[in-house]
Order: C-alpha cells, then structure tokens, then sequence
C-alpha cells in the first residue's frame, strides 16, 4: 500500500480475548484527516490484507477505528488467527510486515 508523508504504518502484536495472539497494522493520520480519507486508507489495507492473505489460512481480516489520540486519528487492520499458535502469529506477521515494507 502506498503512504503519504503525513500517514504513519506500524506492524506489531497485541493479545485478544482468552490469550490469544492478535497480528495488526496501525495507520495514524494527522487529527485534521478527513474521516472518509481515513475510512477509505483503512478499507484499502484491509483489501490489500485480505489479497495477501494465503489461501490455506482461515484468517479473519477485521477493522478498528481508533478514537482521536493527541494529534493523530487511526486505526488498526488486524487478523483474527483460527488457532492462536505462534507459529501462525509468525505467519501473518510477516504477511502483515510483507505489506507495510
């Protein structure tokens, strides 16, 4: 996915419900964003998610916004993983990294 000079991409990792690993990619934009530019930016990382996702993963591909933070607005595309293993978590996090660049 192309960035702009104002968007900033994070991979990382957080835990979901009952322990299990949750892969995501933040987007922030600068607060005065306008929210369709967001919603759209958000749209097409989950498009380019769901594209990259392997055929053989039962993964769900999920959007969060996120509420207006000091100076940012954002939100995360992350991947729900059917086993929660961490050989699966190291899977899609390179997916997500593959993408980010």
């Amino acid at each position: 996915m192309a960035t702009t000079s104002q968007q900033l991409m994070m991979v990382g990792q957080r835990t979901a419900r009952y322990g299990i690993p949750q892969p995501y990619i933040e987007v922030r934009f600068p607060r005065e964003i306008r929210q369709r530019t967001l919603n759209a930016a958000l749209h097409r990382l989950y498009a380019d998610v769901e594209m990259a996702t392997p055929e053989r993963e039962c993964w769900n591909v999920r959007i969060e916004l996120l509420p207006d933070i000091l100076m940012y607005s954002g939100g995360f595309v992350y991947v729900e993983l059917a086993e929660g293993t961490p050989e699966e978590a190291e899977r899609a996090m390179a997916m997500l990294k593959s993408l980010v660049g």
